[in-house]
């Protein structure tokens, strides 16, 4: 048996230990009273400490070892006081605006460290928290002091002081003053400071404990440019002078202007997508002015006229082309120019859009026709100068208007056209009309003018034309040709009778009109001039049927002296006459064959007799039965 076998043998009795077991046993119990113990002076330790902070803890160089938390906040406040004492300085424009540190509440975050500093050593098991107390104690901790200001705050210092130091750019622009003129409205730049990187700076330069006690910062304040500069106005304003600058109209050898201050109200300034200041022309009032523009450039053709010096032609009016505008082709077209203006253009003149009429006579056809032209035709009526014709006036203001009139090829002559208008201003006056069947001595406006369109009727009748318009009077007046008389009258109901005849000719004919007085005794005349064509007239005799006789009468009145006679109207015979008129061209054959018509009323005469002023008044008259009456309008004596 070995000595093994023997000690396992000895072991294995029941009572009886080794000395190694022993001493383990020692040893084990040994250690664990020791534990014991130390746990039991741990758990001392740490109830000692409780509510108050671990010894070797300390915030920065600040030891709070042992400290309850309110003296340890009073030893940090005292340590740490400074930190809301600084301020900021921001300079800005010529001027510094000041934030203290109090005024955001910058501070040490005694809250935060103390709650860090109580929980050193705190966490997890009891035998954890034993050997973090130990460790501490021996070791210490130090716990980084941090400052906290309120973020917000300071963000909104600073964004109201950098908008006080704001000012609004304001754009340039133009306008149109009092005179209608464009002139330039000055604005002016801004300035602006951005916050935000002043803010990131300061957010940085606050957390930590080193931050100086004073922080200066430029805001950065810049120039803040207008959307339009005074440059970019006034480029606009000369572009829209430009474009608004007078118009000419060009027409034959004539301008007709739109002016300046027509187009300038047309004008808006506007921004464009790429920022351009720039003038727009609103055109959609164009056409409303063109077409106001049609009375001053429409016109009638205007023949050739013949200056007269001692019954010779010496000279020639030119003729003139007449004019109707087109609205709506002259409007596209000068929308098209001012288009153009607003690319840069400058032009002027536009020719409008129109319908050119040739005259009858052109000055080259005068100019032909002038050395060839003879007296072809005349007629000469007699009058009495009287208040029945304006003492003349009512025939010999036509007259002469009439006087060199010129009557171009296959042109129709029109009495009223030619005259003019009938006032009293042009020295008309009233005269004898027939009215209800009777004379009126003073009856309408111009009466007595048909002196002057039977006497031209007559001479164109001679000449061979083309005879239009013609009415006899109401009763025939033995001045003039029987049966060939010519009345013209305009109604103030509206109705108008003229007298016309049309140039069938090749060749201008003019007209001559003559006043001619002797004493008492009036005339009117008309000569024809025109190239000679050959026709021949033949005025056959008049054929007079139907002949009512006149009768005379006599009437009693008061307004005359006793045994007194006036005659107030004369005893015609009522009839009817034809004329006929033949007219030959220069071969022999027949170019027209007209027959006038005439049906002439009977008037019976009246005396006037006078009873004295004691008669009562005016006596029947003894007369035979007249015609019905016929309302013949004024202007027909």
């Amino acid at each position: 048996m070995t000595a093994t076998t023997e000690a396992l043998e000895q072991a294995a009795e029941p009572g009886r230990h080794s000395p190694w077991q022993r001493f383990a046993l020692a040893f084990a119990l040994g250690m664990a009273f020791a534990l014991l113990v130390g746990a039991t002076a741990l758990y001392a330790y740490d109830q000692h400490y409780r509510g108050r902070i671990l010894p070797g803890v300390a915030v920065g160089s600040v030891d709070l070892s042992g400290l309850s938390p309110e003296d340890a906040r009073i030893r940090l406040l005292d340590a740490y006081g400074s930190l809301s004492s600084g301020r900021i300085v921001l300079s800005g424009v010529e001027t510094e605006q000041v934030i203290t540190y109090a005024e955001i509440g910058r501070r040490l975050d005694v809250d935060a460290l103390l709650q860090t500093a109580l929980a050193v050593g705190r966490e997890g098991s009891a035998l954890d928290r034993a050997i973090a107390d130990v460790r501490t104690a021996v070791r210490g901790q130090s716990i980084e002091p941090t400052a906290t200001f309120d973020v917000r705050e300071l963000a909104a210092k600073v964004t109201a002081i950098a908008e006080s130091l704001r000012i609004d750019p304001e754009s340039s622009s133009v306008a149109l003053d009092q005179d209608g003129e464009f002139v330039v409205v000055p604005g002016h730049i801004g300035r602006e400071a951005d916050p935000a990187p002043v803010i990131l700076a300061l957010t940085g330069a606050l957390a930590g404990l080193e931050a100086p006690a004073e922080i200066r910062l430029d805001l950065g304040v810049r120039v803040a440019e207008a959307e339009v500069t005074a440059l970019e106005a006034h480029k606009a304003k000369v572009d829209a002078d430009r474009i608004t600058s007078e118009i000419r109209l060009v027409v034959g050898g004539e301008t007709i202007s739109i002016a300046s201050e027509e187009l300038r109200p047309w004008i808006d300034f506007q921004l464009t997508p790429d920022g351009a200041y720039v003038p727009r022309i609103d055109t959609s009032p164009l056409a409303a002015l063109i077409e106001g523009l049609a009375d001053e450039i429409d016109r009638e053709p205007k023949n050739a006229e013949f200056v007269i010096t001692d019954n010779e032609i010496t000279d020639i009016v030119p003729s003139q082309d007449g004019y109707r505008l087109n609205v709506a082709a002259t409007t596209a077209r000068l929308e098209e120019l001012l288009a153009a203006r607003v690319g840069g253009a400058t032009t002027q003149d536009v020719v409008p859009v129109m319908a050119v009429t040739a005259p009858a006579l052109t000055t080259a056809m005068a100019e032909v026709a002038a050395p060839q032209m003879t007296k072809v035709s005349e007629w000469t009526t007699y009058f009495p100068i009287s208040e029945k014709n304006g003492f003349g006036a009512n025939i010999w203001i036509p007259t002469l208007e009439i006087d060199g009139y010129v009557v171009g090829p296959h042109e129709t002559f029109d009495f009223w056209d030619a005259i003019g208008p009938v006032t009293r201003e042009r020295g008309y006056r009233d005269g004898g009309a027939i009215i209800n069947g009777r004379t009126e001595p003073q009856g309408a406006l111009a009466g007595g003018i048909c002196s002057c369109s039977t006497t031209l009727f007559n001479a164109a009748l001679r000449g061979g034309y083309e005879m239009g318009a013609r009415r006899n009077h109401y009763y025939y007046i033995d001045r003039y040709p029987l049966g060939l008389d010519a009345t013209v009258f305009i109604s103030a109901s509206g109705s108008v009778q003229t007298m016309s005849w049309t140039n069938d000719t090749e060749f201008p004919v003019l007209i001559r009109g003559y006043k001619i007085k002797d004493g008492n005794r009036g005339y009117v005349k008309f000569e024809l001039y025109s190239v000679p064509n050959g026709r021949r007239v033949e005025i056959g005799a008049p054929v007079v049927k139907d002949v009512r006789r006149a009768s005379d009468s006599t009437q009693l009145t008061s307004t005359l002296p006793a045994g007194t006679r006036k005659r107030i109207e004369y005893p015609v015979d009522g009839k009817k006459v034809w004329r006929t008129v033949t007219v030959y061209n220069a071969d022999g054959t027949v170019l027209r064959q007209t027959t006038y018509y005439s049906n002439y009323a009977r008037i019976t005469g009246i005396v006037l007799v006078g009873q004295g002023s004691d008669s009562g008044g005016v006596a029947p008259a003894t007369q035979e039965p007249s015609e019905p009456d016929v309302v013949v309008e004024p202007t027909t004596q």
